[in-house]
């Protein structure tokens, strides 16, 4: 069971859904939820200090704070009405340092909920780098939520994205608190023979004997992406099991190798439809 769950809460609207995912996962996992909105401050270089009054800076900082306070508000709110226990952390950080503030909290919970970044969302509250930053280095799990969509459940259907790997399987161990109550699991294995680097003749089986021995009844399915993405792969199956969470294993390989040419992970990332778990 997931007993303390972090919820990064920022100004944007995908933020409303995103506290909505939360509570359902704090509720279920009988979680205290924790909200994390962090306060950004700019580095002002010594050059422009004289240009820009002292009280634009301040009157812009507080302005900053007052909507920490209205998130705030409507954070305590909404955990008091679903009857979850909670706490507020409010802290600033320098503009840059967004992602690696977020991480350092993720550190001291069991699961730490992010929203997918939006390229349109000009909320200097969250930046691009922040899910994946917090996946590489926080050492916990992270459940993205997509910044566009509803989500009624929340890991009743879950789709495994396999490959016997130590980040796939980190992903498994870390999303067990799902997976024991769920209603359905399917473990897929994408292009089993690309890179493979166990010997068993049957991808998956492994895995979904594993499962079963917690109680967890999962079906197997092995495909080969034969002209589309492994990503496009999963985001596919994903609909058409109605899946309500997948749950990945984040860089396989190098992160630079995939910003500059692709992968399973920036593909989930940028294209996520439904919530996704991530280890690496």
């Amino acid at each position: 069971m997931y007993r303390d769950i972090l919820v990064h809460i920022d100004n944007s609207p995908a933020c409303t859904e995103r506290l909505a995912v939360a509570l359902k996962v704090a509720k279920a996992q009988k979680a205290h939820l924790t909200g994390l909105f962090l306060l950004p401050v700019t580095d002002i270089p010594r050059f422009m200090e004289v240009q820009i009054p002292q009280e634009i800076i301040a009157q812009q900082r507080q302005a900053m704070a007052d909507q920490g306070k209205v998130a705030q508000g409507v954070f305590e709110t909404a955990c008091t009405d679903a009857g979850i226990e909670f706490s507020w952390q409010q802290t600033t950080c320098a503009a840059t340092e967004l992602a690696d503030t977020a991480a350092m909290y993720a550190r001291h919970h069991d699961l730490t909920i992010l929203g997918q970044h939006d390229p349109e969302s000009g909320d200097p509250c969250s930046v691009s780098e922040m899910p994946d930053k917090v996946v590489l280095t926080s050492g916990t799990p992270v459940l993205i939520v997509p910044y566009v969509g509803k989500f009624a459940t929340v890991g009743e259907r879950v789709l495994i994205a396999w490959k016997p790997y130590r980040e796939a399987v980190r992903a498994v161990n870390d999303s067990m608190p799902f997976l024991e109550t769920a209603k359905k699991a399917v473990v897929l294995c994408a292009d089993p023979n690309k890179g493979a680097r166990d010997t068993l003749p049957v991808p998956g089986i492994d895995i979904a004997d594993r499962l079963k021995r917690h109680g967890i009844s999962a079906t197997k399915e092995t495909m080969n992406a034969s002209g589309i993405s492994v990503g496009d792969l999963l985001l596919s199956r994903a609909a058409d099991e109605s899946s309500d969470l997948i749950v990945c294993g984040a860089y396989g390989r190098p992160r630079l190798r995939e910003l500059m040419m692709g992968g399973v992970t920036q593909h989930l990332l940028r294209h996520m439809t439904v919530p996704v778990l991530m280890s690496h």
